[in-house]
């Protein structure tokens, strides 16, 4: 939450917006930084292997239409 007056001692802050009744907010588990680091390390690799087969087959499809193009002329 936050408060945009001036800053007062003593009074009280008014809230933008309330949670409702018997919202808890949620406490997830603390993931150990090994966990965290093989996560990424294997988001990374995802990522790469991804963009690899994305560039490839785009090289495919753009060789594809130069031949098509090339056997109708």
């Amino acid at each position: 939450m936050a408060w945009l007056g001036p800053r007062t001692v003593g009074a009280s802050r008014p809230r933008l917006h309330d949670p409702p009744p018997g919202y808890r907010p949620p406490h997830g588990p603390i993931v150990p930084l090994k966990e965290q680091q093989r996560r990424a390390r294997r988001d990374w690799v995802i990522v790469r292997v991804a963009a690899a087969v994305l560039i490839l087959a785009a090289a495919a499809f753009i060789v594809m239409i130069f031949v098509i193009i090339a056997t109708h002329s």
